[in-house]
């Protein structure tokens, strides 16, 4: 890439407070600074919100379960199907997440 593409260039935007609020939360909101954010809005990104602490509680504690479940599969084989029920939840969250 040539020098000019990778050069940054600072530009200067007034907003209200209302709006700066909003941009601080909004950012904050997806774990992004505000200049972060802004550059992946501008290349057409939509920046996903950051997984609350609940949400990395659940998934820890579905890949206990599972554990716990796969260890249970050498005495009783009917596990490995909780084991990918289980294994199903974890991706389907991960996506929303």
């Amino acid at each position: 890439m040539s020098k000019e593409i990778n050069e940054k260039v600072r530009i200067k935007v007034r907003l209200t407070e209302e709006e700066n609020e909003k941009l601080k939360r909004c950012a904050a909101a997806y774990g992004l600074s505000q200049a972060e954010f802004i550059r992946q809005l501008c290349k057409g990104k939509t920046p996903k919100p950051q997984p609350s602490k609940e949400f990395w509680e659940l998934l820890n504690t579905l890949y206990s379960v599972h554990n716990g479940f796969q260890r249970c599969a050498k005495y009783e084989p009917s596990a490995l199907e909780n084991c990918k029920e289980i294994e199903s939840l974890i991706l389907e969250l991960q996506e929303a997440g």
